[in-house]
């Protein structure tokens, strides 16, 4: 027995549009050779595929199980000829992409699904790490495109984003007793914990006093349930721990000056003048062509 994905398409085109005479105008052709094509599916399985309800054709018992398990390879088919069209077009089926895992997850993922919705044919290869370096990326990760912290100097750089850090600590813990503001004395004497990238050949931590107390990890994460146990301290991103501010859990650290520090992310593309649409699509999905926003 041998079926084409023609006569499936043929198939589940009158069954969509209800008559063979819509198919035949929707595939551009005749209504004939629609016919012809669902009446060889129906003779080689030996069973009715379609039945007529007043004027609309529907699909039997039958043709609803085939059609059914049919339904993934023509997705996978039309999948593969729009992947052909976009290399031919000189499309990207792949791009791989380097984030900062301070970069908010639900902006990535609404960029990455946007992208799929209009270059469907695009893979995007994904590296999240801490304190990433875009030179490290580019040399072995094959990065096309980062957001990181520190971008170097010679690649195409586009600031994009600015995340607000706070020095915090639970609420119990000492130095967020009493009213006075905090010295540069006291901080260091208490335990501080130091968010450490763990990529690349030289790892990158959070800025801290050289004689400060710490400890390392490294995930934002990790840094957030060690302020939270009450066993440190910490300069973690404000809108990661926004619930635990407003629930009185974790609050600000009373300093004189700097309560707030801003890491930068910028998106940096490996090639100044790429033609993929594709990666330009995605760098402005990640503001290449917007103001640098505050979060």
């Amino acid at each position: 027995m041998n079926t084409t994905i023609d006569q499936w398409e043929v198939l589940e085109a009158v069954v969509q549009l209800g008559s063979f005479a819509a198919a035949a105008s929707k595939l551009n052709r005749s209504q004939s050779t629609i016919s012809y094509a669902v009446s060889r599916l129906q003779d080689q399985f030996k069973t009715p595929l379609l039945e007529m309800k007043g004027r609309k054709a529907q699909l039997t018992e039958a043709g609803k199980a085939l059609l059914a398990d049919v339904e993934p390879l023509l997705s996978g088919f039309r999948a593969l000829e729009q992947r052909a069209a976009s290399l031919a077009a000189g499309g990207e089926t792949e791009i791989t992409l380097s984030v900062d895992s301070v970069y908010p997850d639900d902006r990535l993922f609404a960029a990455l699904a946007e992208l799929t919705r209009v270059y469907p044919h695009t893979h995007v290869k994904l590296h999240r790490g801490t304190f990433l370096s875009s030179v490290n990326e580019f040399a072995n990760h094959g990065a096309d495109l980062c957001i990181v912290g520190t971008p170097p100097q010679e690649h195409l750089i586009k600031p994009v984003l600015d995340i607000r850090i706070r020095a915090v600590a639970r609420a119990d813990h000492p130095l967020s007793a009493g009213e006075r503001l905090l010295t540069r004395m006291d901080l260091i004497q208490r335990l501080a914990v130091v968010i450490e990238g763990a990529t690349g050949p030289a790892p990158r931590r959070q800025p801290h006093a050289p004689a400060q107390r710490q400890i390392d990890v490294t995930s934002i994460e990790s840094a957030i349930e060690a302020v939270r146990s009450g066993l440190c301290f910490g300069w973690l991103p404000v809108y990661r721990i926004l619930p635990y501010l407003e629930s009185g859990e974790l609050v600000g650290l009373r300093l004189p000056t700097g309560v707030e520090r801003f890491a930068r992310l910028s998106l940096v593309l490996k090639d100044f003048d790429s033609t993929s649409r594709e990666r330009n699509y995605l760098a402005e999905l990640f503001g290449a062509n917007r103001e640098v926003e505050v979060l």
